[in-house]
């Protein structure tokens, strides 16, 4: 609970940072402008997700092993092979980014400045993996230190668009500090788990930094590129939606889906963070006690689907005043989205533990086959609604297979017990 606690306090900050400086952005760029940037930035993060392996989760499950063995040299390498991931993500990620603006930009409408634009700001993606440094805090118990940097993403993004909007940038200004902020975030990320590292191996570590990596953690490419299509699959639910509502009605329609999806996040983001906050501990009881892990897979989903209803009822209650305060009167029509994307929120929150917990069971094929039937299934759905309904379309998908996803996950994980 300690550990859940500094995660809460990150991430609360987190979604307070982002409330304003999604205003700043929405009411400084205008509608128009807005939508274009909400395109750019859901596509670089979409991108992003496609090439990312999630390293951190492979620090976590396997160091969990060599901190129980006392094994300081297999905890090392495990660390390093981490770090080898996510350099080889970033730049794979970087070139499939850089490629594709040029190929699909012009389905989004963006002019061929635009899409130079896209191109430079998905070369700041290579500073936007931190896996591993991520792993080693959560691996070391050290969520205070991790909520600490983690709070450095937001943060430097508002000072960014503050001065943005000070001086009155365009699109371009607002990328930057965009990008700015993955830079300062990942360096504060790198330098808390250098300084952990450098604790915890005091005496040298004998042995090779990597080789022999693989035939010491079974299963441990198995496992890396489960965890990788997982993630890749969570493009289809974070940004894909925004793109699809882009391509399919206007850049304005996207910015205010944009903004629906961000104030659902901002809200969910504790709750999620408390997800993150017990994957750590599932890895440790795996190794000694399966049997807890069912109640504390109980109890947090509990949270969760508490802490769903209590943002829905304060969206009903508030949530077009809010619209309101971030984008002005140019984005009330958000209002049914951000209702039913609410609704979507509830469901996805009522299962927040049940997928840490089959990773940490040694169950991450599960999640992907769940994950990827369901994803196959909302894309479709997707793709049909957007077209007919647009962007009120693209929500109800949304909550559809949201619900479809708790079922399944839910009757997954009853068949581990």
């Amino acid at each position: 609970m300690r550990n859940a606690g500094w995660l809460l306090a990150g991430k609360g900050a987190g979604g307070f940072f982002s409330l304003f400086y999604l205003a700043l952005t929405a009411r400084s760029l205008g509608a128009e402008q807005f939508g274009i940037f909400a395109l750019i930035l859901s596509y670089g993060q979409a991108v992003t997700n496609l090439a990312q392996f999630q390293s951190w989760q492979t620090v976590v499950r396997y160091g969990a092993m060599h901190e129980a063995d006392a094994a300081p040299d297999k905890l090392r390498r495990i660390i390093v092979f981490a770090f080898l991931l996510d350099l080889g993500a970033a730049l794979a990620g970087t070139l499939l980014s850089v490629a594709g603006v040029y190929l699909l930009g012009g389905q989004f409408g963006w002019s061929r400045p635009e899409q130079d634009l896209a191109a430079l700001f998905c070369l700041s993606l290579l500073f936007g993996v931190r896996g591993a440094p991520t792993g080693v805090l959560r691996l070391f118990d050290r969520f205070d230190v991790a909520a600490y940097a983690e709070t450095v993403l937001p943060a430097t993004r508002m000072a960014g668009a503050l001065i943005a909007w000070m001086s009155g940038a365009s699109i371009a200004g607002y990328l930057a500090a965009w990008a700015v902020a993955e830079l300062v975030t990942t360096g504060a990320m790198w330098c808390a788990s250098v300084r952990e590292i450098r604790k915890r191996f005091r005496e040298p570590v004998m042995g090779p930094r990597v080789r022999g990596v693989v035939e010491e953690n079974a299963g441990l490419w198995v496992f890396a590129w489960t965890t990788n299509l997982n993630t890749s699959l969570n493009l289809v639910w974070k940004q894909f939606p925004v793109l699809a509502v882009g391509w399919a009605v206007d850049a304005v329609a996207a910015g205010g889906f944009r903004i629906a999806t961000q104030l659902v996040g901002a809200l969910n983001k504790p709750t999620i963070a408390l997800a993150r906050a017990i994957y750590p501990e599932f890895a440790k009881l795996a190794v000694v006690d399966r049997a807890a892990i069912n109640r504390t897979v109980l109890r947090a989903c509990l949270i969760g689907a508490l802490a769903g209803v209590i943002a829905l009822i304060a969206v009903l209650l508030a949530g077009q005043s809010v619209l309101q305060l971030v984008g002005g009167e140019d984005y009330l029509f958000v209002f049914p989205v951000l209702l039913i994307l609410s609704v979507a929120a509830v469901f996805d929150l009522s299962g927040v533990a049940i997928e840490p917990a089959l990773v940490a069971l040694g169950r991450p094929g599960t999640v992907l086959w769940v994950r990827g039937m369901v994803s196959i299934m909302y894309a479709a759905a997707l793709a049909g609604a957007v077209l007919v309904y647009g962007s009120l379309g693209a929500a109800v998908a949304t909550a559809g297979a949201s619900l479809l996803l708790l079922i399944l996950l839910y009757a997954a994980f009853r068949k581990q017990e």
